[in-house]
């Protein structure tokens, strides 16, 4: 019986050859794995590149939920997003988590993951900003957000409930537009108010103490929580 290969496979370009290099070299069918951890890719152009280059099977699984759920929202908790604001490791654990399901699926064996994570859900690390305003080009007029917890969870966004993906998702747009979230090279809108939020409420309690609504003022790159009258 031929022996099968998982890994996870980003579909760059530079990548495709080693499908059927890595069949080759070691004489095993090769089955990609790409994960949707919000890096805003088209995964069906992924999946197609894969199964053209070799692979005998080609996994994608959209895991922004669960990557969001099990992995952003703990760290926000505990206080240990600000180390990884774009949840790259959170995300290279949900990775590693994902091959091993895959290849007892497939009765293969999973390959360490190489994968470069940049962007996912929270925000992208690159040369160039594409998720934040620079702060001198951002409105002139201030915008406030304010984020409602419930029990330490995050349930709307200026009196809207949404799931969690969604509430970062129109942070990210919102504080991103007016210059918020740069660190570096780092783009984390998301994660940047976030943390603001949570930390204000929670004030060093257990999580399911933190609930309430927190303001935030967001202008020119800064951002100031805003007492509450």
């Amino acid at each position: 019986m031929t022996r099968r290969i998982v890994f996870a496979w980003s579909g760059a370009a530079e990548t495709w050859p080693a499908i059927a290099a890595t069949a080759a070299e070691r004489g095993a069918e090769i089955v990609t794995l790409t994960l949707d951890l919000g890096q805003r890719d088209d995964l069906e152009e992924v999946r197609d590149r894969a199964l053209a280059s070799g692979a005998v099977r080609a996994h994608v699984l959209d895991v922004r939920e669960e990557l969001a759920r099990d992995y952003v929202l703990p760290a926000l908790q505990a206080n240990a997003l600000q180390q990884d604001p774009i949840a790259r490791r959170l995300a290279s654990q949900l990775v590693a988590s994902k091959l091993e399901e895959i290849a007892v699926i497939e009765g293969a064996t999973p390959a360490v993951d190489s994968v470069a994570i940049a962007d996912t859900l929270l925000g992208r690390e690159g040369a160039t900003h594409t998720l934040t305003t620079a702060p001198a080009d951002a409105p002139q007029i201030p915008a406030h957000v304010e984020i409602a917890f419930e029990r330490g969870v995050p349930r709307a966004v200026n009196g809207v409930p949404m799931a969690l993906t969604e509430l970062i998702d129109i942070l990210t747009i919102i504080a991103g537009h007016h210059g918020v979230g740069r660190i570096g090279v780092i783009e984390a809108p998301a994660a940047i108010i976030l943390i603001a939020a949570y930390s204000q409420l929670a004030n060093g309690g257990p999580p399911d103490a933190a609930s309430g609504t927190v303001r935030l003022k967001l202008f020119k790159g800064e951002h100031t929580v805003v007492p509450r009258s």
